[in-house]
């Protein structure tokens, strides 16, 4: 016998049907994937879409791993070129990049903690290089500040993470420069690193090795020129020494501190070593 349009036989179900059937509906991309099978299953069959988020879904708390609630989920907005069940896995997929993100940055920490040039300005520095350079595309949000690109809300959440989970000891020191000691739960983030990372980690250890010893200056000066590189390539501008060094000194007043020659120094390490943006990446 036909069902009656707009009824359906929810309350026929048993508590176990119910569950299976939810599960399935997450699978399949109508409710948010709980747990790494179903995620799994997820993007196998949606891929990777991008999509943007209102400010409140990129909160610490709600990036952290909290359960999305149903009316969050209703109120993820997506672009108008998106298709409609992308807003469901991409809105997952946040929260799983968001993941990535800590445990890169927990690597390049524990692998730099013990420089004495290593505080906030060359971690953001090398964490955006290995991000570009290695093509992980995992959606940082950089915006032009004094000291170069910086996602100032991701440093931030980062540190945060970091004391929460027990990783590392966030400390200032004397003279106002952060200090990253490794706490009792380090080794936690070390099995998610291989996981995530597996095809990228002799990429990722030749970036972190190439800024060891470093400057913060020295990796203001890369990243800034880096950052205009890609710029450069995605609006198919000229990219030469002079076009750079112009773009470079016009990024904010207090640029004009660098000597025009370590500019150029530095494009010519960034060349030599390969720490330069080819024209298919963004």
């Amino acid at each position: 016998m036909a069902k009656t349009k707009g009824k359906t036989d929810n309350q026929d179900l048993t508590p176990n049907d119910k569950k299976n059937l939810q599960t399935d509906m997450r699978r399949f991309g109508y409710l948010l994937p709980t747990n790494d099978e179903e995620l799994e299953e997820f993007n196998k069959i949606f891929g990777k879409t991008q999509v943007m988020f209102p400010d409140h879904l990129k909160r610490p708390a709600f990036l952290g791993g909290e359960q999305l609630g149903k009316k969050a989920v209703k109120s993820v907005p997506v672009q108008k070129a998106a298709p409609v069940k992308a807003s469901v896995k991409t809105s997952d997929q946040v929260k799983s990049d968001y993941f990535k993100k800590l445990v890169l940055a927990a690597e390049i920490a524990y692998q730099l903690h013990e420089e004495p040039t290593f505080g906030h300005v060359k971690f953001v520095k090398v964490y955006l290089l290995c991000d570009k350079v290695c093509e992980m595309n995992l959606n940082s949000s950089y915006g032009r500040y004094a000291a170069g690109p910086l996602d100032p809300i991701q440093m931030r959440t980062f540190d945060a993470q970091f004391k929460r989970k027990r990783w590392f000891i966030v400390s200032r020191t004397h003279y106002g420069a952060y200090k990253y000691t490794p706490d009792e739960k380090a080794d936690e983030y070390k099995v998610w690193y291989e996981r995530y990372f597996k095809n990228q980690l002799g990429e990722i250890g030749r970036v972190i090795e190439l800024f060891r010893k470093k400057s913060s200056d020295f990796c203001e000066i890369v990243a800034t020129v880096f950052f205009l590189w890609i710029e450069f390539n995605s609006n198919h501008k000229l990219v030469n020494n002079a076009s750079l060094i112009k773009s470079f000194y016009e990024w904010d007043e207090k640029k004009k501190r660098f000597p025009e020659k370590d500019i150029l120094n530095a494009i010519a390490w960034m060349n030599e070593n390969g720490i330069t943006p080819l024209l298919n990446k963004s």
